[in-house]
């Protein structure tokens, strides 16, 4: 009996101090432990699903080939562009973004020379929304300025003949201003947009100055009318009041311009003979 109990109790002892181990589980075919396991194929439902998701997707993508951040872009882009001008010398030319959208300029043209001298012409500059990708700006004037250029209609300028193709790594908008400002410098009767105008300039120019003078006595009147507009930064004029701008003149005729101003302008001030455009200045004294 005590062998027994011997044996028993050995046999436990030697269960305890060698376990035994339990059995790996057996890999699948074609895998290799240590491996990640590619996902199942999708069945033919889910498949189709993901294909009509990815087109949903596509159909939302902006036609103009912006992305998300293209409405961003392009008012940063404008905002560049509005700086650039500034640094650019465009006499006569002055504009403004709206206050309501960047992709509309309010403008006036004052011309100081030429056949349309005392010229005065408001216009519209509307930009595409894809700028800088998209065509070139549009320029339509308040109302049908007497022109080869532009349309008897609609007022337009043939804005495509100095841009037929906008180029973003070239053409800005203060070219698009400056060609506004020479057509009416330079004219240029080559596929008219008003063919009696330029058949007026080439064969009877008397009756083509007649004509110009009509216009800029026009331009003159429309500048004294009132403007119709909701947009704070619309450019209005103001008959010269004395209790309203005579302080502000002055501030203007004391006005000290720094000699390192960019551009290398001279300091000097100029102003405009009481009813008429013409420009006379004088150097500052302080920097005669």
């Amino acid at each position: 009996m005590e062998n027994s109990e011997t044996s028993s109790s050995s046999e436990s002892r030697s269960d305890d101090s060698n376990p035994v181990k339990e059995p790996l589980p057996t890999p699948t075919r074609g895998s290799k432990e240590g491996r990640r396991q590619l996902p199942p194929i999708p069945s033919p439902d889910t498949q189709l699903a993901m294909a009509s998701e990815i087109k949903q997707r596509q159909n939302n993508v902006p036609k103009d080939g912006s992305n998300g951040h293209g409405q961003l872009f392009t008012e940063y882009k404008l905002m560049a562009e509005y700086n650039l001008l500034m640094t650019h010398k465009c006499p006569g030319c002055y504009a403004i973004p709206s206050a309501l959208t960047p992709l509309i300029w309010h403008g006036v043209l004052f011309i100081r020379q030429g056949m349309y001298q005392e010229g005065i012409f408001r216009f519209i500059l509307t930009i595409p929304e894809n700028f800088p990708d998209g065509d070139c700006p549009s320029l339509v004037f308040s109302f049908p300025v007497f022109h080869p250029l532009v349309d008897s209609t609609t007022g337009e300028l043939d804005v495509k003949r100095a841009f037929p193709k906008w180029r973003k790594s070239t053409n800005h908008i203060w070219q698009v201003l400056l060609y506004a400002r020479r057509v009416f410098y330079k004219i240029d009767t080559k596929l008219p947009w008003n063919k009696e105008a330029a058949a007026l300039y080439d064969n009877e120019p008397e009756a083509f100055r007649k004509e110009v003078l009509k216009t800029v006595t026009l331009s003159k009147e429309k500048m004294e009318e009132p403007v119709k507009s909701d947009d704070p930064h619309i450019l209005r004029f103001n008959p010269l009041d004395p209790s309203v701008h005579e302080e502000v003149r002055k501030k203007m005729m004391s006005m000290q311009v720094s000699p390192n101003e960019p551009g290398g302008v001279k300091p000097g001030l100029s102003w405009m003979k009481p009813g008429s455009v013409q420009i006379f200045a004088r150097e500052d004294s302080a920097n005669a």
